[in-house]
């Protein structure tokens, strides 16, 4: 009887299985979703990253050139179609302006970067 004893306990009972598929399944959905959640935050940051090379090169254009009459207008870069928005204010010094350039995803009113710099008038 000794020897039938040590036979039984030597395997995993069906609810040991069940148990252990039911710890697995649930470790691999966790884990899918985290690898999802980070493929879509890689994708908005790229549109970020993109956004804010934009809206750095119409500030370097507006140092380049001046403050010319547009104050939109479109890029793209690397498959994104960007728009972006101008705003010049006045600050309390009188030869100087702050500029404002707002960058979103022509698809999109969401502001994704923007840019500020103060330029003599």
């Amino acid at each position: 009887m000794t020897q039938f004893l040590r036979r039984r306990q030597r395997g995993f009972t069906l609810l040991e299985i069940m148990v252990a598929l039911m710890i697995f399944a649930t470790a691999a959905v966790t884990l899918t979703k985290s690898l999802t959640e980070s493929a879509r935050s890689i994708g908005a940051l790229e549109e970020r990253q993109f956004a804010d090379l934009i809206a750095h090169n119409v500030l370097i254009d507006i140092l380049r050139d001046g403050y010319g009459n547009s104050n939109s207008g479109r890029e793209s870069m690397a498959g994104f179609d960007f728009v972006w928005q101008r705003s010049v204010e006045q600050t309390p010094h009188p030869d100087i302006r702050r500029v404002d350039i707002s960058v979103s995803l022509q698809t999109s009113t969401d502001v994704l970067a923007t840019r500020s710099a103060f330029l003599n008038k």
